[in-house]
């Protein structure tokens, strides 16, 4: 990806994360991944109209809202979450209906029924205008709620942004055994590759995956998808800031989709590109993604 595409943030001006110092109180949500965070983490279930959401909520200060990759629950992007809060802000992961202890009917919703929820999540813990950050089918809803509740939404930042560009045949397969019920633990370990940008990733990628993985909401997050038009989400109007964080070696969300996102926002969007990194880079390198995050919060919100 050339740097005349995008804009990039220097790694020479990323701030230094605060060290994690005292032992995490464990979520029981997947495992606990690094080194241990300074902040407690409280677990709650926020009861909706038609749905109950379960949420992750650790730290102080302005809100980060962390939505996952479809198929898994949130204890995956745990250790980003303690960087973050490390970082002095609040952290809230939310698991989409279907998953976790998050409920609600998957008949006939679009990603507006998830953003909807998430927003819910939102008021009901009186975070004000938040951060809005998803990885994979989260950063979907996290656009959809910067189009559905702009007055929720202070930032967009998306982790791996696919949509337009879909992935080559081998990445399809790898995410149909994520998303299959049936998929044993060998069907998708041997997957496993093009979910990582080095094949030495995979041991520690596998260990966060496979206690998160929910196969059961696959249906309700693709019938959410496919009622719900691009044009919806891809690149909501409006003044809002955009954070790009991209492996430039996603088979699952080719970069070719972070760079036609960053010319249609234009201005509004800082692309940051992580060379050699795959799909799930917020786990293999989740301390620069962290500090990638700081960074423009700083630079934007301020």
């Amino acid at each position: 990806m050339a740097a005349s595409s995008c804009q990039l943030i220097s790694w020479a001006v990323l701030l230094v994360l605060t060290p994690n110092l005292l032992t995490m109180y464990a979520s029981g949500d997947g495992p606990t991944q690094g080194a241990p965070s300074n902040a407690s983490v409280q677990e709650g279930v926020v009861k909706l109209a038609d749905s109950n959401i379960e949420y992750f909520s650790q730290g102080q200060g302005e809100s980060i809202v962390l939505l996952p990759f479809g198929g898994l629950t949130v204890g995956y992007m745990q250790e980003l979450s303690n960087d973050l809060a490390d970082a002095g802000y609040r952290v809230v992961r939310i698991n989409f209906r279907g998953s976790g202890k998050s409920s609600g009917p998957g008949e006939g919703i679009t990603l507006h029924t998830l953003a909807a929820d998430v927003a819910g999540v939102i008021r009901a813990l009186k975070l004000g205008r938040v951060n809005i950050a998803g990885h994979a089918f989260g950063n979907r809803v996290a656009r959809t709620l910067a189009a559905d509740h702009p007055e929720l939404v202070r930032s967009v930042i998306l982790f791996a942004a696919g949509g337009k560009v879909p992935p080559d045949p081998p990445g399809e397969r790898a995410l149909q055994a994520i998303f299959n019920p049936a998929s044993t633990d060998a069907d998708i370990l041997s997957q496993m590759k093009y979910m990582v940008g080095n094949a030495a990733e995979i041991p520690m990628a596998w260990q966060a995956i496979k206690p998160c993985r929910a196969p059961q909401v696959a249906g309700i997050q693709r019938t959410a998808m496919q009622n719900t038009p691009l044009k919806d989400w891809w690149a909501p109007p409006g003044k809002t800031k955009y954070l790009i964080l991209q492996g430039t070696n996603d088979q699952i969300a080719p970069p070719e989709n972070a760079v036609l996102l960053k010319q249609e926002l234009g201005e509004r969007a800082t692309l940051v590109s992580f060379p050699g990194a795959g799909h799930l880079f917020i786990v293999t390198e989740p301390k620069k993604a962290a500090a990638a995050v700081v960074s423009f919060l700083h630079q934007a919100t301020t």
